[in-house]
C-alpha cells in the first residue's frame, strides 16, 4: 500500500508532537548566555532545610539570606558535594587562616584543602565570618540587605570565585527560586509566610538595584 506524502507529513508532525510539547515547557534563554535555571526539587528541599539558617545569618551580620543560600546551593550542590557530604563545608572555603579540622579534595591538578565542621550551622556561621572579617569585602556592608544583585556583583569583583560567570549565575538562582523573599522574612517564619513576603522583597529590592546600577564598579582586588 502506497502512503501519500501528505499522510508522511502528517504521521511525521504526529511523531514530533511529544518533542514539541516539551520544549515549550522549557524555560527561556538566558540574555547573557547561559541557560535559565531549572527548578530542582533538590534544591527546594535544600533551600526549605536551610532558609532560617541563612536568615540568622543574615540577622547577625547583615549578609542577604538570598546570597547565602545561592552561594550554600552553587558550592556545595544543595548539600550533595564531596566537601559537604565528608566536611560539612557547604561554600567551599579552603584552609587558609584556619586552624580546626580539613578535609582533603582531590582535583586534577593535584589536592586542595578545605575547612571541615562539625555540622552545616558551623559552615554557615564560619561563612559569614570569612566575609565579615576581611576588608576586601567591607564595601558590600554598605549594601542593603534586599541588594542581592549588588552583592552578587561585589562577590565577584572582590575575588570570591574565579568563575566570570559567578554572579549571574548566584542572581539566576535567586530568581528561580524566589530566594530574594528570605531578605525580608524571619527566621520564625514557615516557608509559606516567607512566600506571601515575596511582593514585599520584590518591593524593596528594587530602589536597592537601581542604586547599584549607578554605582562605579570598583577595582577588582587579588
Amino acid at each position: 500500500m502506497k502512503i501519500s506524502p501528505a499522510s508522511v507529513r502528517k504521521l511525521c508532525l504526529l511523531l514530533l508532537l511529544p518533542a514539541g510539547v516539551a520544549a515549550t515547557s522549557l524555560p527561556p534563554a538566558d540574555p547573557s548566555g547561559t541557560e535559565a535555571v531549572a527548578l530542582r526539587r533538590d534544591y527546594r528541599v535544600y533551600i526549605e532545610t536551610y532558609y532560617r539558617t541563612a536568615i540568622v545569618q543574615q540577622r547577625k551580620y547583615s549578609i542577604p539570606a538570598s546570597i547565602i543560600l545561592a552561594q550554600a546551593i552553587l558550592e556545595s550542590s544543595a548539600g550533595q558535594s564531596y566537601l559537604a557530604q565528608g566536611g560539612n563545608n557547604h561554600f567551599g572555603i579552603k584552609c587558609n587562616d584556619w586552624s580546626g579540622l580539613c578535609i582533603l579534595r582531590r582535583h586534577e591538578d593535584g589536592s586542595a584543602c578545605y575547612r571541615k565542621y562539625f555540622t552545616a550551622a558551623d559552615s554557615y556561621e564560619d561563612h559569614s565570618l570569612f566575609l565579615a572579617g576581611r576588608a576586601r569585602y567591607g564595601p558590600l556592608f554598605k549594601l542593603a540587605t534586599t541588594d542581592y544583585r549588588g552583592w552578587a556583583a561585589g562577590l565577584k569583583r572582590y575575588g570570591y570565585a574565579t568563575d566570570p560567570q559567578y554572579a549571574s549565575k548566584l542572581i539566576g538562582l535567586i530568581e528561580a527560586y524566589e530566594l530574594y523573599r528570605f531578605d525580608t522574612a524571619s527566621e520564625h517564619d514557615p516557608v509559606s509566610a516567607a512566600v506571601r513576603n515575596k511582593t514585599a522583597a520584590r518591593k524593596a529590592a528594587a530602589p536597592a538595584a537601581t542604586a547599584a546600577s549607578r554605582r562605579k564598579t570598583a577595582p577588582a582586588r587579588k
